[in-house]
């Protein structure tokens, strides 16, 4: 069995590498062979020379939201290359892998083709806040109707064959979009949740615990942690563009962090006495 590793690691995100190539290697399906497929700009990156599975694919930096829009795009000029494994995955650049991950309960059985994992700010939700894209002159638009499910981008794969056939559909969806000046609002994210909601057949859907962010308090056991961007520098940073949106959001996120830090501070003074 031979899992494919898509990663891209673009500008400050090779910082996460080393963390994410160990924790992949002890605790991702130890069993399987692994090859890595690393886009990145780095002239080079830990581990490439004591493991011959580790390919790094050089991949200019694209900014934002290049670099996460044209994902699929990245993924097919290598197409001769990850279609030489069995399972491929692509996983976000700032993934950790906490506990022992098995093959029964990520990859997809028999009658599944794709995997996909709930978006943990999303699952508990109703429909109406899911954010699908909004514009219906988008290829990524979708309208809320019951049963649908939001799925966070940072997975996204399956048995090969039938990913690249997705990716493929998606890479051609996106360029129609940006042929028409059209940029979906949560960029491969929103085009993804498209593909899975119109193709339901042949889906396996895992919880929370595979994506789970760091700081956060869910009611699922963290198995794959998403670390927090924002103790790095937040998301600006790391994409070399001020949003406004994205500098709110990580200012909300600090202040989140510093909260629940003076919140079992307190709790520590207070069973102290």
């Amino acid at each position: 069995m031979k899992i494919g590793i898509l990663y891209i690691c673009t500008g400050k995100y090779e910082i996460f590498w080393k963390d994410f190539y160990l924790s992949c290697e002890k605790n991702f399906i130890p069993e399987a062979e692994k090859e890595y497929f690393v886009f990145t700009d780095a002239p080079e990156i830990d581990f490439e020379k004591d493991n011959k599975n580790i390919h790094r694919i050089y991949q200019e930096n694209l900014g934002w939201p290049g670099n996460t829009l044209k994902r699929y795009e990245i993924f097919l000029k290598s197409e001769d290359l990850i279609e030489k494994t069995d399972y491929l995955f692509y996983l976000n650049a700032n993934i950790l892998f906490l506990k022992k991950i098995t093959a029964q309960e990520f990859l997809p059985d028999n009658n599944e083709k794709i995997v996909v994992c709930l978006h943990a700010g999303y699952y508990n939700k109703p429909i109406k806040k899911y954010p699908f894209e909004k514009n219906p002159r988008s290829t990524a638009y979708l309208e809320k109707k019951d049963g649908m499910k939001y799925y966070q981008g940072a997975i996204n794969g399956g048995k090969t064959d039938d990913f690249i056939k997705v990716i493929k559909i998606l890479d051609d969806n996106i360029e129609k979009d940006l042929k028409n000046n059209i940029v979906a609002e949560w960029h491969d994210e929103s085009h993804w949740n498209w593909y899975i909601n119109t193709h339901t057949s042949g889906v396996k859907i895992l919880s929370p615990s595979y994506l789970y962010p760091e700081g956060v308090s869910l009611p699922f056991e963290a198995k794959m942690m998403i670390r927090e961007k924002s103790l790095l520098g937040g998301s600006s940073s790391f994409r070399n563009k001020i949003e406004l949106r994205l500098v709110i959001n990580d200012f909300k996120k600090f202040i989140k962090k510093i909260l629940s830090k003076l919140k079992t501070f307190n709790f520590k003074n207070d069973s102290a006495k």
